[in-house]
C-alpha cells in the first residue's frame, strides 16, 4: 500500500494526525467584548456559554466574506462578567489583515486583542477512530457539535471542519505540542500529510477559506446558511443576507465536482455547459485535487443556477465533470 493509500485509509477508516496550520487564535477580552463582538458577527455571541463553540462569519457591508469565524469559550478563560474573555478562531491566511481589521473596529470600546498565532499550534486528529485514540491517551473524547473540550491544560479540542471524516481540531500550546503528538502516534494515530487531507476535504465538499471563500463570496453562495442570522441585531452584510433569503436563492452556489481520470487543472478554470448548453459559461473552479488512489479528479466550484443540479454534466476544456451538491456529501 502506498503512503497516500495508507493516509487516506487512516482518514476514512482509522485515526489520522494532521498539521494543517490553517487556523489561528486571537484572545479578545475586556468589559465591552460581548457587545463589540455582537456588532461584528453574523451569529449571536452574547449568550455563549462556557465550553461552547459558535460558528459565524465576518462580512463587509456588501455581504462578502472577510473570514469564516469560530468563537471559542473555554471555561479556563476569564469568566468574570465585568471582563469577559473569548478566543476567536480565524483562517491563518487572513492573519495580518484580520488583526488590522479587528483593531480598526475597536473605537471607544474597552476591548483588548492578543495574537496567539505563534503560541498555539493548529493540529487535527481525524477519522472515525479519533475518539478511541484520545481515550487511549486518557483524554476526553470527540466533543459534540457546538461543544468545546479542554483535553488538558493548554490543549483545546473542537469538532473538526477540515475533512468531513470526523474527529477533532486541536489548538495546542507550542511547548506541549511535541509531547501530545508523540502520545497520539504511540497510541495508534497515523501521521498524514496535507495531500490526503485535501482529497478528503474535496471528497466531502468542505470549503477552505483561502481557496474557496476569500474571493468576494457571500456566505449563502457557499451554503453557509447556519453561519449567518437574519434575526439578531445589525451586523455588516445583514441586509444583503436578508434580501437574498427573501428572494429565495442566490444566483450561484458552491458545488462538488468529480471527473474520471487524473487531470491537471488550475484554480479559476472556466466551467462550460455540455449537451444543449455546450459552450455556455457555467461557473469556475475554486479548488481541485487529483486523487490517484481513485483515479479521479475532485473539485469545488461556483456554478450558476441553471447548472447546479446534481448530475449535471459540465466540462473544463475537454475534461468532463459531474456536479454533486455539497449537502449530499
Amino acid at each position: 500500500m502506498s503512503d497516500l493509500d495508507t493516509s487516506l485509509t487512516a482518514l476514512r477508516d482509522d485515526a489520522a494526525l494532521v498539521s494543517p496550520d490553517s487556523r489561528f487564535l486571537v484572545r479578545a477580552a475586556g468589559p465591552d467584548l460581548l457587545p463589540w463582538l455582537e456588532r461584528l458577527c453574523s451569529m449571536p455571541v452574547q449568550d455563549i456559554a462556557p465550553d461552547q463553540v459558535r460558528r459565524a462569519t465576518l462580512m463587509d457591508g456588501k455581504g462578502k466574506l472577510r473570514c469564516d469565524l469560530r468563537v471559542l469559550s473555554p471555561a479556563s478563560e476569564a469568566r468574570d462578567p465585568q471582563t469577559p474573555s473569548l478566543l476567536l478562531d480565524l483562517p491563518s491566511s487572513t492573519h495580518a489583515n484580520m488583526l488590522r481589521l479587528l483593531d480598526m473596529f475597536i473605537i471607544k470600546e474597552k476591548v483588548e486583542l492578543t495574537d496567539l498565532f505563534t503560541e498555539r499550534v493548529h493540529l487535527a486528529l481525524l477519522g472515525p477512530r479519533a475518539g478511541e485514540v484520545l481515550a487511549a491517551c486518557e483524554l476526553p473524547g470527540v466533543p459534540e457539535a457546538g461543544a468545546l473540550v479542554e483535553l488538558n491544560p493548554g490543549v483545546l479540542a473542537l469538532p473538526e471542519n477540515l475533512s468531513g471524516t470526523g474527529g477533532v481540531e486541536l489548538f495546542v500550546e507550542r511547548e506541549s505540542a511535541r509531547e501530545l503528538v508523540d502520545a497520539l502516534l504511540a497510541r495508534g494515530a497515523t501521521r498524514v500529510d496535507n495531500e490526503a487531507l485535501e482529497i478528503t476535504r474535496l471528497e466531502h465538499g468542505i470549503p477552505r477559506f483561502d481557496k474557496d471563500l476569500a474571493d468576494g463570496v457571500i456566505p449563502l453562495e457557499a451554503q453557509l446558511e447556519d453561519w449567518v442570522s437574519t434575526t439578531k441585531g445589525c451586523y455588516p452584510g445583514q441586509e444583503v443576507v436578508a434580501r437574498i433569503r427573501n428572494l429565495g436563492q442566490v444566483g450561484r452556489k458552491l458545488v462538488r465536482l468529480q471527473a474520471e481520470g487524473e487531470h491537471a487543472l488550475s484554480a479559476d478554470s472556466e466551467l462550460l455547459g455540455c449537451g444543449e448548453s455546450d459552450g455556455k459559461t457555467a461557473g469556475s473552479l475554486s479548488s481541485w485535487v487529483v486523487d490517484p488512489a481513485g483515479s479521479r479528479t475532485l473539485a469545488l466550484a461556483y456554478v450558476r443556477r441553471a447548472f447546479w443540479n446534481s448530475g449535471t454534466q459540465l466540462r473544463v476544456g475537454d475534461v468532463p465533470f459531474t456536479v454533486h451538491d455539497l449537502a449530499a456529501s
